[in-house]
């Protein structure tokens, strides 16, 4: 349970502050007292969901300045004052400036737990629809969040756009710097989800800290947990998770109730063969996860997409470092599509901030294919030309999950040029054509 106060309660009476934090309590919401308005002030956030409920006659600083105070530092935040009996002047000068309501004294507990509760739901409904505004600002087409235009990521994402919406558990994987944690700040973004989406690094989960960073349970919790109401908890390298704690997590997982449901959506490094191969995951956690698996394609499968990619990098960072987009000749770039990017994404984006601020930049060339090294062993130039068709059209069917149109699209050639090559390299089954 997430106790951070969903109420601060200012009062300079303390029998009358202690009655309503109890009250208040009582009824299940998290709630902070305060004797004065200005240490009320120095905690207020501008992005908390809670609301405010402040007393209107107090000595040091009344609570119409106090609600001035608020309203500047946070406007969004309900603010609900306690006036006396019949002052009805008071009541209507809060309403004018800009309170959310006002209770009369003495308020009896369900009128003052009602109130509350509708502010709560008004402050829950604007920040919600924040929330939407601002997942709409960011785009509303997957395409414009995850660039490309080769058949791999036009794959990834159809992949990822049949599973955004469905309220089941995804496992992204790929090779290091593939944008796993884009592709599952946008599925949360295409989820709609209203919670937040939170982030933790599996490989810094231990015994001692698991409990504090997956539950705020204790002093060392963290201010947001990974347990949203309604969000999305992103546990990236989860095949770095130890086993005890594997079991830990999918205790949490089966535990889930329809009014405390969250998302899970992990990331890993590496194949799925090689994830099992290794053991990396229980056989209980993969089968969990693996309902929904989508892979991240490395940049060297995307091939058409580099040179987008490079523009888009280049205009983020001219635009972050205040500096002109630079100029890049045809020469320039030609070593950059022939290039293996083992750094995929990540690699990219730095070698734009370099063309950005002046930097050198060199590109090692890749370490020679299985082809160069039978060349070296005097393969005649039939095998040889032989042997490259035959890599070429496997990576095209590779590339495109066994697809032959998409794979003859990938390739530039008609279809029937693509069976053709496939027979006469022996890559049909007999009686296929």
């Amino acid at each position: 349970m997430n106790n951070q106060p969903k109420i601060y309660v200012v009062d300079d009476d303390a029998d009358l502050l202690s009655a309503m934090v109890e009250i208040i309590e009582a009824a299940g919401m998290p709630v902070r007292g305060f004797s004065r308005g200005r240490a009320m002030l120095a905690e207020l956030d501008p992005e908390w969901d809670g609301v405010i409920l402040s007393d209107i006659r107090m000595p040091e600083m009344s609570g119409l300045e106090l609600l001035a105070h608020s309203r500047t530092m946070a406007p969004g935040v309900p603010f609900l004052l306690i006036t006396a009996h019949g002052d009805v002047r008071s009541a209507v000068q809060a309403i004018q400036s800009g309170a959310f309501d006002f209770i009369e004294k003495p308020a009896p507990p369900e009128y003052l737990l009602a109130v509350i509760r509708r502010a709560l739901e008004t402050r829950r409904l604007l920040l919600e629809n924040r929330r939407l505004k601002e997942r709409i600002a960011r785009g509303t087409d997957l395409r414009a969040r995850l660039l490309g235009r080769s058949v791999a990521m036009r794959n990834c994402r159809r992949e990822l756009a049949a599973v955004a919406p469905l309220d089941i558990d995804v496992l992204l994987y790929g090779e290091p710097g593939t944008g796993k944690q884009l592709a599952a700040r946008a599925l949360h973004d295409f989820s709609g989800l209203n919670g937040d989406f939170v982030q933790v690094d599996a490989a810094t989960l231990t015994e001692a800290n698991f409990a504090a960073v997956m539950l705020g349970q204790g002093d060392d919790a963290p201010v947001t947990t990974p347990m949203p109401h309604g969000g999305t908890l992103y546990l990236e390298r989860v095949n770095a998770l130890i086993p005890p704690l594997q079991n830990r997590l999918l205790a949490l997982m089966e535990a889930r109730r329809s009014d405390a449901r969250f998302r899970v959506i992990a990331s890993a490094h590496g194949s799925i063969e090689q994830l099992r191969q290794t053991d990396a995951m229980s056989d209980d956690l993969y089968y969990r996860l693996s309902l929904a698996e989508v892979e991240l394609p490395p940049l060297r499968e995307r091939e058409s997409d580099i040179y987008l990619l490079l523009a888009q990098f280049l205009r983020e960072a001219a635009q972050r470092h205040d500096r002109r987009f630079p100029e890049l000749t045809q020469q320039d770039l030609r070593p950059y599509r022939s290039y293996h990017w083992p750094g995929n994404l990540r690699e990219l984006r730095n070698v734009a901030e370099k063309l950005v601020i002046g930097l050198k930049v060199t590109l090692q060339p890749a370490a020679p294919t299985a082809i160069g090294a039978r060349l070296a062993d005097d393969l005649s130039y039939d095998d040889a030309m032989r042997d490259f068709e035959s890599s070429l059209l496997r990576a095209a069917l590779q590339k495109t999950g066994g697809r032959k149109a998409e794979a003859a699209t990938v390739l530039g050639v008609p279809r029937k040029r693509l069976y053709l090559r496939m027979k006469a390299c022996g890559l049909l089954p007999a009686g296929q054509d």
